[in-house]
């Protein structure tokens, strides 16, 4: 029983790793295309 529960927090825990990771990757690329190529005024 534990060691189901052990393997369900771990891919739990790698599954949110992987949406934040996903998500600060775009993050990242957001910004670095907003300093490559700025807003014209």
């Amino acid at each position: 029983m534990t060691e189901d529960l052990l393997i369900a927090l771990e891919l739990l825990l790698f599954g949110w790793g992987g949406v934040f990771i996903v998500i600060l990757v775009i993050y990242f690329a957001s910004l670095l295309l907003t300093k490559a190529f700025p807003v014209k005024k």
